[in-house]
């Protein structure tokens, strides 16, 4: 198994495939990459995709956030965000208010069919999940999601 110990040079490329294979943030990029098509797959019978749940969850836990604010939890482009925000709105899924702070500012919330279609959607991100882990003990999910999440406490630290 390449890793670490099989790279002579950190500043030179994997000079296979099979140590492309092995490197990490490669790893990290193809599972997210991979997971996310899945799961949209399994989503779209539903009519959502891992957009749309993401802001549906973030709403429903936040209860009232801008485009902005949604994109930044989302992990999405702005302009992706407002499309399927746009999208959601028209399906009645969430709607738009005028901030009482702001007159100017748009928040959104979700709606009873918007929090319908997430509980209704959630038992195939737990399905998904589920694949996702399965045969893995679940010491070792908890190992690899505190890893992680120093990862992102680590990426975070250097974006600012």
């Amino acid at each position: 198994m390449a890793g670490k110990k099989d790279r002579v040079d950190p500043c030179v490329p994997p000079q296979t495939q099979d140590a492309l294979d092995q490197y990490l943030p490669y790893l990290v990029n193809r599972i997210s990459s991979l997971g996310q098509a899945v799961q949209n797959r399994k989503l779209s019978g539903s009519g959502v995709n891992v957009v749309t749940l993401r802001a549906l969850s973030i709403l429903h836990i936040h209860g009232r956030l801008t485009v902005n604010e949604i994109a930044a939890r989302a992990f999405a482009e702005q302009s992706t965000a407002s499309r399927a925000i746009d999208a959601m709105v028209t399906a009645g899924l969430v709607e738009r208010r005028v901030s009482q702070s702001d007159q100017r500012q748009r928040l959104l919330a979700l709606t009873q069919a918007g929090s319908d279609l997430l509980h209704s959607c959630w038992p195939l991100v737990e399905d998904h999940f589920s694949m996702l882990t399965s045969g893995i003990d679940q010491h070792e999910i908890d190992i690899c999601r505190n890893v992680l999440l120093r990862m992102i406490d680590n990426v975070k630290r250097q974006d600012t």
